[in-house]
């Protein structure tokens, strides 16, 4: 590439010609790690809101960017995995896993259909990013298959309906572009908004869905570099969706936290 110059000339030329990207990259302080950390809070913070203290909307707006995140961290999961089956059983358990936990939290019953937990929102965003992947050459089957995957998730009555398929697939598409990314989370969460709007959720909620889109802020904010990992902490962030939601159906139970404490 520089011919004629000897090695010490070189390396202080690829020395300069790196500083841009060493510039670019100090600019995005957050790895997958830190993403889903963040991700883990918010929901964490929604769903306590959810549990024990319904009446304060602020537990709710600081949650609402937690699956943006994780849709985001899916589609990074789906371009880096070696393995996409194992990937998609793993998601298939802990859905299952993870229901029965979510219907005591959110219905105070073991079993219900009125909604999915939002893992099996995951898994069917899985499912569109491979078959955009497989169909990439043939449109018409793809957009078939896509919108067959966003009307199962609306009438299994997953959480978020066709949303996630739309959000996995857009981040997908956006590829590395944050100005993509951004406008996508953007669009879609206004587009949802308008959705719950239609259909008579009332205006107070269909506010707080809107703060969805700071999701943008880590989002953008992404270096590209997982972070610490390792089987363990890839086990805590599994586990953690069940088990936070067993703790809140426990303390809620067990009236251990106001306004619980009193009633």
């Amino acid at each position: 590439m520089f011919p004629n110059i000897d090695k010490k000339t070189y390396a202080v030329v690829s020395y300069f010609r790196t500083i841009p990207n060493v510039k670019r990259r100090r600019g995005r302080a957050l790895s997958s790690f830190a993403l889903r950390l963040i991700a883990l809070i918010c929901m964490c913070v929604d769903h306590a809101g959810l549990a024990l203290f319904p009446s304060v909307g602020a537990f709710r707006c600081i949650g609402r960017p937690a699956f943006p995140l994780y849709c985001f961290l899916l589609v990074q999961g789906f371009r880096h995995t070696r393995d996409l089956r194992a990937y998609a059983r793993r998601l298939l358990l802990l859905a299952c896993v993870s229901e029965i936990p979510f219907d005591l939290l959110i219905f105070g019953q073991f079993s219900s259909a009125m909604e999915q937990n939002v893992v099996f929102a995951l898994l069917l965003g899985l499912m569109a990013l491979y078959a955009a992947k497989a169909l990439a050459a043939r449109p018409l089957p793809c957009a078939l298959a896509v919108l067959a995957l966003m009307l199962l998730a609306m009438a299994a009555q997953v959480s978020y309906g066709w949303l996630g398929v739309a959000l996995c697939l857009a981040y997908a598409y956006a590829g590395d572009s944050k100005k993509c990314q951004a406008l996508f989370t953007v669009l879609l969460t206004l587009l949802y908004a308008f959705t719950l709007l239609l259909s008579g959720v009332a205006r107070t909620w269909v506010a707080v869905s809107l703060c969805a889109a700071l999701s943008v802020i880590p989002i953008a904010l992404y270096n590209g570099r997982p972070g610490p990992r390792g089987k363990a902490l890839t086990f805590f962030f599994y586990t953690a969706y069940p088990l936070h939601l067993c703790a809140l159906a426990l303390i809620r139970v067990m009236r251990i936290i106001p306004p619980y404490f009193w009633g």
